[in-house]
């Protein structure tokens, strides 16, 4: 169902009034604006209930439809506009599931009445719980058996959901001009007795009997007609080749004109698309559906092709206010035939859904935005064709809006925005993730590996991560399954490194309060002289910043240019610089003297132009004559000096000195001291920390030691220390 198919009636001038209408064959695809979009959906609502809840033990019956298998539907059945009724029978072929099934539980609507179900001449018993036919067989049926039972029905349907059946041309034209249908997502019910439910289906042939004067449109390919002269009315066979599920079988019947156009197959046959028009119409249908064929080309190409292309594509005419995508025979709105283009949209997304929706079908209600969030994404990907990037770009923001109520996977409302454009974006933003490649590739497997048949968000995903070759389970949690989208922060500022190499730093916060993080890749353009650079960094985190280095200035920043992501807003905000390097602040570790490169020699976070000690060797940068070496500078004290005398030798060791590579030692007399001398050079250079002195002088004279470091570069030799007076002392040694 299309956007424009959440409208239940609007007007007709109300339709015209677009601002996006134009006349001939469109240039580009017409973007509705998301006021167009919610103007629809506004309206979107059921004419009614579909009865009352199940009781337990209605619920505990309709459980037996587990059980089943339904292979085939026969559908023949006379609708008698004049008192709305339907009336005729239904034959059923289905496949058991188990051993011992005789239980045949249908879904029929309460006010329907049923004669009677039989086989041939044997009538089988049925009770009526509620909007249910629970069928006893006449045996037991094992696993793989099948059976079938045709049910007698008749009655005036009440029309439910979206109105699951009319009897009015237009909205106010009198009943008994038409007889249409639209049964999604549970209105089967209310005008034939089936198993309605999204995930079992089946082959269908419908027999439909109408007033001659109408032609009768069904799903598949028209296999017959009866013209009874004497009742004055026709029967039109219709046969559909794959199985389809039940809220897609459909009648349209009134006094139609037809026309056709021909899609060329990828093998080069080709294949009918018979439109149904009124014929007040039928000019204005043929311009409007005139891009028809070359959509089906291009969904063919990108997807695989047209599932049902053993029978045919079409649509029909009919009263609501937008379109549903029944089986090969779209029901299309009478409001849209304008003979113009701007509900081309309408056109591409019904067509996708043959794909999205028809061939591949939900398992479950839960799994609505696999039909209805592919078929607008499928709108984007024809406005890509015929308008490029840009054009793929205006139409993705055509869905944007700044929030989304609950979630994509269960919603709360089937057909709401939700579903549709954030289910749209969920597509548009896993094309970014896992590439152009990967992203239509798997396409194409979800096509081929469950047409004709179900699939479910696992499993979708699960398609996606076989192409990708990882794990997509955060981006499904956080878009498929939780609600919400980021709020975006950024900064940027670039700093002049020399010698042509320019460091850009960007900081991400992401700022949103009724939802945790998004892991994404961010696309960053970074504006230089020389072109646009485009870097993707992966955004893990709620507050963080990256540096990006480029060999020309960059003078302008673009945060998700193509808007890859589906955000409720990004604002820049100007990171603070109170040096004005292009460093930001928060990233800069010399905040109060201008410091692009950012040197830090030791790594401490402190940045050199601020760091008292470069190399953090103990000695301030000022009194260091290498600052930055941590091997050379001035050499510290000898702090403990030691003395073990041994038969007239003595053996020195004492405490490594910082920044020594050698030691000089000099020895004098008490007596020397005394008069402000210190001794001799008894040995320079030593490369360890101990020395023995093999000539002691007489113990009766006494004597002393001093050791100094002694650096080789530019510390030279150390300190011995200072006097009492405060001077230093000389050493002896050179």
């Amino acid at each position: 169902m299309s956007p424009s198919t959440r409208l239940l009636a609007c007007a007709f001038a109300c339709l015209l009034a677009s601002s996006f209408a134009r006349s001939g064959e469109p240039e580009a695809f017409p973007v509705p604006t998301p006021e167009e979009r919610e103007q629809f959906r506004k309206s979107h609502v059921r004419i009614g209930g579909m009865g009352a809840p199940l009781s337990n033990d209605e619920t505990a019956i309709a459980a037996a439809q587990d059980d089943v298998d339904i292979q085939h539907y026969w559908l023949v059945l006379e609708f008698v506009p004049s008192t709305r009724r339907v009336t005729g029978s239904v034959t059923i072929i289905g496949k058991s599931l188990v051993n011992g099934f005789q239980h045949l539980v249908l879904d029929l609507m309460a006010n329907m009445t049923v004669t009677s179900v039989r086989l041939g001449l044997t009538t089988y018993d049925f009770t009526r719980p509620g909007d249910l036919i629970d069928i006893t067989l006449g045996q037991t049926y094992d696993v793989g058996e099948t059976f079938q039972v045709q049910v007698l029905y008749n009655g005036i349907p009440d029309a439910t959901g979206f109105g699951s059946i009319s009897w009015q041309k237009t909205g106010s034209a009198a009943l008994g001009t038409m007889v249409s249908t639209l049964s999604e997502p549970d209105g089967a019910r209310t005008w034939w007795p089936c198993k309605d439910r999204p995930d079992d289906k089946a082959t269908v042939e419908e027999w439909w009997t109408v007033p001659s004067a109408w032609t009768a449109t069904g799903n598949g390919r028209l296999i017959g007609t009866v013209v009874n002269t004497t009742t004055g009315k026709t029967q039109y066979k219709w046969k559909v080749h794959d199985p389809l599920t039940t809220y897609l079988v459909s009648v349209a019947a009134t006094g139609y004109n037809t026309f056709s156009q021909t899609y060329t197959t990828l093998t080069g046959g080709t294949m009918p698309i018979d439109h149904y028009v009124y014929p007040e119409h039928q000019a204005a249908a043929e311009e409007s559906f005139a891009p028809l064929p070359a959509m089906m080309a291009f969904y063919a190409q990108k997807f695989g092709e047209y599932p049902f292309v053993e029978d045919k594509y079409g649509m029909s005419e009919f009263p609501w206010g937008g379109a549903m995508e029944h089986t090969t025979n779209t029901s299309y709105g009478y409001q849209l035939i304008n003979g113009q283009h701007n509900y081309d949209f309408v056109i591409a997304h019904e067509l996708a859904h043959q794909w999205w929706g028809d061939s591949v079908s939900p398992e479950t209600w839960a799994d609505i935005w696999l039909n209805e969030g592919f078929a607008t994404y499928a709108e984007a990907l024809w406005a890509e064709n015929l308008g490029g990037a840009a054009g793929y770009k205006n139409y993705m923001n055509s869905f944007w809006r700044s929030s989304f109520t609950g979630t994509v996977y269960n919603p709360s409302d089937l057909f709401g925005a939700t579903v549709y454009d954030k289910g749209g974006w969920v597509q548009h933003m896993l094309r970014r993730v896992v590439g152009d490649t990967n992203f239509f590739n798997a396409l194409r497997d979800w096509y081929a590996n469950n047409t004709n048949g179900n699939g479910d968000t696992a499993l979708y995903q699960a398609t996606h991560e076989a192409r990708f070759g990882a794990t997509l389970d955060v981006f499904f949690q956080q878009w498929v399954y939780g609600s919400g989208q980021p709020r975006y922060e950024y900064g940027w500022s670039t700093a002049d490194l020399g010698n042509g190499n320019y460091r850009t730093y960007v900081r991400i916060r992401q700022t949103q309060t009724t939802s945790g993080l998004f892991t994404m890749p961010v696309d960053l353009t970074l504006v230089t002289p020389g072109g646009n650079q485009i870097r993707t960094v992966q955004n893990d985190q709620l507050d963080q910043t990256f540096t990006l280095d480029t060999t020309a200035p960059v003078t302008g920043f673009v945060f998700d240019e193509q808007d890859w992501i589906l955000k409720q807003s990004k604002t820049f905000v100007a990171p603070p610089d109170a040096d004005g390097d292009g460093v930001p602040d928060l990233n800069d570790n010399c905040t109060n003297a201008a410091n692009a490169t950012q040197l830090d020699f030791d790594n401490d976070g402190a940045g050199d132009f601020c760091d008292p000690d470069d190399d953090n060797d103990g000695l301030a940068d000022g009194l260091d004559c290498a600052p930055l070496d941590t091997a050379q500078g001035s050499v510290g004290l000898v702090a403990t000096l030691s003395l073990d005398e041994l038969a007239g030798t003595a053996l020195l060791t004492w405490d490594a000195a910082a920044r020594a590579e050698t030691y000089d030692l000099q020895r004098g007399t008490l007596t020397e001291l005394g008069e402000g001398g210190y001794g001799a050079c008894l040995a320079p250079g030593i490369a360890v920390t101990s020395y023995e002195d093999l000539d002691v002088p007489d113990a009766d004279s006494g004597f002393f030691y001093l050791v100094r470091g002694h650096d080789g570069g530019c510390g030279e030799g150390g300190s011995l220390g200072t006097a009492s007076a405060g001077a230093a002392r000389p050493s002896a040694c050179p």
